[in-house]
């Protein structure tokens, strides 16, 4: 009964609704190590790679996971090897995007169906001007839980 009051309430929610505005980015020359350092800092998974406000890639925990795994068990010259790696060489080019006027629905849907964590948002002419992440999506809900009579 809460899930249709809720669906009837918030029907026409779009992506700029919920999305984290100006995300933290990096650039291509950045590094593994910076990259691993923000996302511990600022306790994010989900780094878009820009150059100006264009989206070229996106770098997450799983790649930083997958391509720092084998420099782990190595000698620490592979480690520091890896670490001072740019980006650019283990990001994902391109990464699924959204429009800031994307209906909400259609992108959840995609975050469960593709079984990512966050997808950039994208307008036309401005370029990058966000992200939605699965974060935001439960800040979201959980805001609508907390507004709807029970």
């Amino acid at each position: 009964m809460t899930t249709n009051r809720l669906r009837k309430t918030h029907q026409g929610t779009t992506v700029a609704d919920i999305m984290t505005g100006n995300p933290l980015t990096m650039s291509v020359s950045e590094t593994v190590g910076q990259a691993s350092d923000l996302m511990s800092e600022y306790r994010i998974r989900q780094l878009p790679v820009v150059e100006g406000r264009e989206l070229l890639g996106i770098v997450t925990d799983r790649d930083l996971r997958s391509f720092l795994d084998t420099a782990i068990l190595s000698d620490p010259q592979a480690r520091e090897k890896a670490l001072a790696t740019e980006v650019q060489e283990i990001m994902t080019t391109n990464p699924l995007v959204l429009s800031p006027d994307d209906d909400l629905q259609e992108a959840i849907e995609l975050l469960i169906e593709e079984k990512i964590g966050g997808i950039p948002v994208v307008e036309e002419v401005e370029g990058l001007v966000g992200i939605v992440t699965y974060v935001d999506v439960l800040r979201c809900f959980l805001g609508l839980l907390n507004e709807t009579p029970r």
